[in-house]
């Protein structure tokens, strides 16, 4: 079968935020730019997202009172990385990121505020309490015209901004008429939002955008990349030239069930991003001597999985954020007891998932659950069954904790005993085992209306209610290694001409860590600014 071959300066391969930010800044610096896409939809896991950027020291903080310098955001990444990244990267991301923003709103029709949210670690040196997560307002799609059909949604979230979820509350506080009126006209939010503005500033600058494409193969001639061969929906082969460079923007690799068992520090069963992450550019980078790492990181989360539900064909795997931040909640393991603070980050509490135990030769802490009472039943949303509604099959409850352990098959004594105690010091909002609503990010996701501590609050109402817990991911953090430039690096630390490199693709800039709410799409973003910038520059 013949070859069809497209020719392009730079070539993009990915459509989420990332490859998005490449091609628009490919394009400014005069290259013909091409974007494509494995799904038949734009957008990728940031479609899906939250849509929060990190952006430190960006030039919106001041409106809700914040400040920063570049060496207090150094500090703070320095620990959070945890060595697992390089200052050349870190210092690329701390400069670039605020430009990124800003060229943004200036470029296309996108706008951000700052979100009034501590950094998940807001105690260390150099973390801060409000500004350097940054919210994108709501956007019309029907800018788009008939290329709205192009733009993925989200199976997570309804069309609010991540101010007003915080700001609303609980479900109940939600002004749903607004929700009803946005999907009526066609507002997004959140990373629908972000897609669709980007979207639309490439295809009116005129980035040629492909769906139905995967890349297969990186083509080198004369000693660099010089393209990528791709099969369309029918299989039939393309080959896209790229006369300056191929940017890989092609996301992690969650979904390939073989790299994430040969990479990942501990299993993950439940990926909540989009199903065709299965590491195809990380591969084919690796495939041509290109340098990995981070590859046993991923952006943790604790998922539930509602059966029945599906998005692509696949699992939704549904967040569980405030569940565990709020009043009348722990989480126990198969023994009934409690392991780690319910309420700190998502990505750092999977980390206490992945407990190995050596005389059981197992997981000292999966499975795991989800535990509550009727009041917290009564008062608050369980993923999307909210107080009043019926209780669903796979909601296991019991009149009694005993009840309850047995219909779980775990330790009846040990769940009494760990409930016993948390009670006791909940009811005087302490918690001297784990520290549970001591930090400020673990009070942002708590209940202001409780107190004296808003993430504390006795299980003390029957009957009692459990779901159980999987270590899921927003997204993996190994990819192909890159300089500050997002240019790849291969296994002798040397540049790969004509390969760059961003988003989940890329060995995160973070290392282990995720600093704050928009962690790794802050980060994906200005690296992809930073490739579009260089990629379109190049002359080969």
């Amino acid at each position: 079968m013949s070859e069809s071959v497209h020719a392009f300066d730079v070539v993009v391969i990915g459509s989420g935020g990332a490859g998005l930010v490449a091609a628009l800044r490919a394009l400014d610096r005069g290259a013909r730019v091409a974007v494509i896409e494995k799904s038949k939809l734009v957008g990728g896991t940031t479609a899906m997202s939250g849509g929060v950027l990190w952006v430190p020291g960006n030039h919106l903080m001041a409106d809700v009172g914040g400040e920063d310098s570049p060496e207090e955001t150094l500090t703070y990444l320095r620990r959070v990385a945890f060595g697992q990244s390089t200052e050349e990267l870190l210092r690329a991301f701390v400069d670039a990121a605020p430009e990124m923003v800003r060229y943004l709103e200036t470029r296309t029709p996108l706008r951000f505020a700052a979100v009034r949210r501590p950094d998940y670690h807001p105690e260390w040196e150099g973390g801060k309490l409000a500004g350097r997560s940054l919210d994108v307002e709501p956007f019309d799609a029907t800018q788009l015209g008939p290329r709205r059909a192009l733009l993925r949604t989200s199976p997570h979230y309804p069309p609010i901004t991540y101010r007003e979820r915080y700001e609303w509350g609980r479900p109940e506080k939600f002004d749903w008429s607004l929700i009803a009126e946005r999907m009526a006209r066609g507002i997004v939010t959140l990373g629908a939002a972000l897609v669709a503005g980007l979207l639309k500033s490439c295809l009116d600058s005129g980035v040629q955008v492909f769906t139905e494409m995967r890349a297969r193969e990186l083509i080198r001639r004369s000693g660099r990349v010089a393209g990528v061969r791709v099969s369309d929906a029918e299989g039939r082969p393309v080959a896209f030239d790229a006369a300056r460079a191929v940017v890989v923007a092609s996301g992690g690799f969650e979904w390939n069930r073989r790299m994430e068992k040969d990479f990942l520090r501990g299993p993950e069963l439940a990926p909540a991003t989009s199903p065709w992450n299965t590491g195809d550019g990380i591969l084919m980078g690796a495939g041509i001597g290109a340098s990995l790492g981070n590859m046993n990181e991923a952006a943790w989360c604790p998922m539930v999985q509602i059966p029945g539900e599906e998005y692509d064909g696949h699992p939704v795997s549904r967040l569980i954020v405030e569940e565990r931040s709020r009043p009348g909640s722990i989480i126990v393991n198969r023994h009934g007891r409690r392991f780690v603070n319910e309420a700190t980050s998502y990505n750092s509490i999977v980390r206490s998932f992945h407990v190995f135990d050596p005389a059981a030769y197992d997981w000292a802490n999966l499975p795991a659950y989800l535990v509550f009472d009727q009041r917290f039943r009564q008062r608050y949303n369980v993923t999307t069954v909210m107080p009043g509604d019926p209780t669903p099959p796979w909601m296991t409850a019991g009149e009694t904790l005993e009840a309850l352990a047995r219909a779980l098959a775990i330790d009846p004594r040990g769940l009494e005993a760990t409930v016993e105690r948390f009670n006791a010091f909940a009811a005087r909002g302490t918690d001297p085992d784990f520290h549970r609503g001591e930090s400020a990010h673990d009070r942002f996701n708590g209940d202001p209306e409780r107190g004296p501590n808003p993430c504390l609050g006795p299980l003390e109402a029957p009957p009692f209610f459990a779901v159980p817990l999987l270590p899921g991911t927003v997204g993996t953090k190994g990819g192909l290694r890159c300089d500050g430039s997002a240019r790849v690096l291969d296994v002798e630390n040397a540049v790969i001409p004509g390969l760059y490199a961003c988003g989940a693709a890329m060995a995160s800039s973070m290392g282990i860590g995720y600093p704050s709410a928009g962690g790794m799409l802050g980060s994906g973003m200005t690296f992809g600014y930073l490739a579009g910038d260089a990629a379109g520059a190049e002359r080969p």
